[in-house]
């Protein structure tokens, strides 16, 4: 027995000694709660012709919701996924029942006997095979952490609603908060890059299945078999400085998992060119206190393609230089005999290896990374092991290369110009009371850890970083753009390892339940990639992954996709190339705004339409705030508002008014009531941008009006109104140039199809005469 502890204490000193060298670090990030079942909220992303349903916890899509995925959002459009799932998985290593091992040399030179291999599966969604308690009233998996909503409303965090924020501000670094009343932007404070955005964080604290006893009605721990508590000390309900806080969920238990947090965003643009596309994207954090040596990630979609069940109907097939799998509906009718359309899931980003010494994604760089910090100045050729890839990666030209920071290895991150040397790039109006930029002056990307610049609507004076001429990020508090996590490049991609197609048989059998850890990691960790493999049409399912790869203590992983929508031709569909052509346009676009940072062009700011009505007229008025106030990230943060559409339906989702075809006959684009534009010679056709075979109206040179009064209403029926800001796109700054794009109309149903929220866009009126005194509410 002496010699037993003795050897069990050495093991102990090892496996400390290896995790002080590790490539671990201190997690500085937020200190949150065990995520708790109360703090779950909904939502629809709406902000394109994608409608689709999510949960602060990691659901996208479901199939019991009449709108859990809809596409077009119009009477005729069709359910196309039941649901997506992040799969995290893991193997993790014990000694004696619960020493864990956290560097695979270890594993061969301890008695195998006395090593246990633990299995997880973290599935984000519907947990109905899970793993449970033994009374089945807690699901073992992740659950959303509070304190990134508004407690008192029913939805989650979105962009184009300020009462989803917390109200005490976003939780920061510790137990700090920040950005009272601004959004929580990925790159920076109040910034909204895209025209919807949604964010929400949550954990596997409440995964207790090697931590508590199966089949035990008494729920203790377990003692003399395998166990892992990835955070020692730490309890469900306690914070580590020992303070209390409220949770509904299994307190007093240990904390469980694997110790993971995962932030998730996502985001829609309503540009022509992107308005059927849908991104999302997720920071997995190891805020345990081991370093897991194996990991995988990926993506489990449950496809439904023109909404038919039992069984679905649907085709699929896999296309390894696109890195997209897409489905499509084998008969080309869907549910109701209307149209359905096809969908891809594009893998975007995986996690990286930035520990190997090799240049996985093949860009030239060795072992970039996404949380370095900025280093020292060095040469133009410094860091780069092969010049050619880089070059071809970057698009860059030899020319280009030039000093950088160490931690700046794509060489995109661009100093301030500031001429008077006084350490800011503006200066603060005493009697206009605002800030304004240096003349002459340019500040880069050396705005600051929040992310925001004096070009910037919101600024509100220089910050920390601004203006030092170096790189800056911070974990929890910001970052500056083009660097570190708001620069997508700076990561040692592993790529896509593993594409499953199969059917609902594996599914039914529970092969691919989440309970079924081993074999799920076997499954997605298998390194096969499935191509065209169904004739007939089943029930689909699609799994990507990438596997296997450390994740280290502290450190982020990151993985993000994109969906895609479009019609095809059933006979390009079921050829021998399984050709999609529009879809295959689309892919080309997601990758665009995903090499962009996600920073892709935004329409104008949003003006606020008010309505009266009168008999038989509607008198219409809006702000200028577009005219005025926009800013476009993408074009240097320019003013290219062009003018303004007015546009009237008589259906809640506006579809009567989308009577403007493209160049295959189907309805994509609405005819607006009234256009009225910047006298600037830029009228006509945007003879550039053209999306589907159609070109962008910029109106006719008219000038602005903040007015219009529509007579051509029938008193007792009901109107929808919406007013959209467009700009006049750049015929130059991507291949074909880039179209024009307005804001998004939000009107936004309940299951029941009656109208809950408005943007501030829309109104709803019904002209008629009104009795004498009657004044408008």
């Amino acid at each position: 027995m002496r010699n037993k502890k003795f050897i069990s204490s050495v093991i102990i000193i090892l496996i400390n000694c290896v995790i002080l060298f590790s490539q671990g670090r201190l997690y500085e990030g937020p200190e949150d709660p065990a995520g708790d079942k109360t703090a779950i909220r909904e939502g629809y992303l709406n902000g394109n012709r994608v409608l689709l349903y999510f949960d602060n916890n990691g659901t996208i899509g479901d199939m019991d919701k009449v709108r859990g995925s809809k596409w077009p959002n119009s009477y005729e459009g069709l359910q196309m996924i039941d649901q997506i799932n992040l799969i995290i998985g893991a193997e993790v290593y014990v000694y004696q029942d619960s020493i864990p091992i956290t560097n695979k040399a270890e594993i061969a030179s301890l008695p195998g006997s006395e090593i246990d291999t633990i299995y997880y599966i973290q599935k984000t969604g519907n947990m109905l095979h899970g793993d449970k308690n033994y009374y089945e009233t807690v699901d073992w998996g992740f659950y959303p952490v509070p304190g990134y909503c508004n407690p008192s409303q029913d939805y989650a965090a979105m962009s184009n609603k300020p009462d989803s924020w917390p109200i005490e501000g976003w939780p920061s670094t510790g137990y700090d908060k920040k950005w009272i009343g601004e959004w929580n932007g990925r790159f920076g404070r109040g910034v909204k890059y895209a025209d919807l955005e949604t964010f929400c964080v949550y954990n596997d604290a409440q995964d207790l299945e090697y931590i508590i006893q199966r089949n035990d009605p008494e729920e203790k721990l377990r003692k003399n078999v395998e166990r892992y508590y990835p955070r020692p000390g730490i309890k469900i309900g306690t914070y580590p400085s020992g303070q209390e806080y409220e949770v509904t969920t299994q307190k007093g238990y240990p904390w469980g998992g694997l110790g993971l947090r995962v932030e998730q965003r996502g985001y829609q643009w309503n540009n022509p060119e992107a308005k059927d596309i849908i991104f999302f994207e997720y920071n997995i954090t190891n805020i345990s206190e081991y370093d897991l040596i194996e990991c995988g990630f990926g993506y489990r979609m449950d496809l439904a393609v023109g909404g038919e069940h039992g069984p679905d109907d649907d085709k699929g097939y896999f296309n390894d230089d696109r890195d997209m799998a897409y489905a499509w509906d084998w008969d080309g009718v869907g549910v109701g005999g209307f149209t359905p359309g096809t969908i891809g899931l594009a893998y975007l980003e995986s996690p990286g290896k930035p520990y190997d010494g090799i240049d996985n994604d093949e860009d030239g760089l060795l072992d970039e990374m996404r949380d370095n910090p900025a280093g020292e100045i060095i040469g133009a050729y410094d860091g780069i092991h092969d010049l050619d890839k880089f070059l071809a990666a970057y698009a860059l030209q030899e020319s280009d290369l030039k000093e950088h920071y160490e931690g700046d290895e794509d060489q995109d991150w661009t100093d301030g110009v500031d001429l008077n040397e006084d350490g800011n790039y503006s200066y603060f109006d005493e009697e206009k009371q605002m800030w304004f930029m240096d003349e002459g002056e340019y500040a880069g990307d050396d705005v600051g850890l929040d992310g925001v610049g004096p070009s910037d609507l919101n600024y509100d004076g220089p910050d920390e970083g601004e203006c030092d001429h170096r790189p800056n990020y911070r974990e929890g508090i910001g970052c500056e753009p083009n660097f570190a996590i708001t620069d997508v490049s700076e990561s040692d991609m592993l790529g896509l390892t593993t594409f499953r197609m199969d059917d609902i048989g594996p599914y039914n059998s529970g092969e691919l339940h989440a309970y079924s850890d081993k074999s799920v990691w076997n499954y997605m960790s298998s390194h096969q990639f499935e191509d065209f493999e169904f004739e007939d049409p089943v029930t689909l399912y699609f799994t990507f992954a990438s596997s296997e790869f450390p994740l280290y203590k502290g450190r982020t992983e990151r993985i993000s996709m994109a969906m895609v929508h479009a019609y095809e031709s059933l006979q390009d569909l079921d050829s021998d190339n399984h050709y999609a052509n529009n879809l295959f346009n689309l892919k080309k676009t997601a990758q665009i705004i995903y090499e962009t940072d996600y920073r892709f062009a935004q329409p104008p700011e949003m003006p606020t339409l008010t309505a009266k009505t009168g008999d038989g007229k509607v008198y219409l008025s809006w702000d200028n705030v577009a005219d005025q106030k926009t800013r476009e990230p993408f074009l240097n943060n320019i003013n290219d508002f062009e003018g303004y559409k007015l546009y009237r339906s008589t259906d809640k989702l506006m579809t009567d008014a989308e009577v403007i075809t493209d160049g295959k006959g189907t309805p994509k684009f609405k005819k607006p009531i009234y256009q009225c534009d910047l006298i600037d010679y830029k009228k006509g056709y945007a003879d550039y941008g053209m999306v589907s075979g159609t070109q962008f109206y910029l109106g006719d040179d008219t000038g602005i009006k903040h007015y219009f009064v529509d007579e051509d209403v029938s008193n007792g029926r009901t109107y929808y109104y919406a007013l959209v800001a467009y700009d006049y796109g750049d015929p130059d700054i991507v291949e074909g140039g880039l179209s024009p794009t307005e804001n998004n109309i939000v009107i936004e149903l309940d299951e029941s199809e009656e109208v809950i929220r408005t943007g501030k866009n829309v109104q709803i009126v019904t002209p008629g005469t009104h009795a004498s005194g009657y004044e408008e509410p």
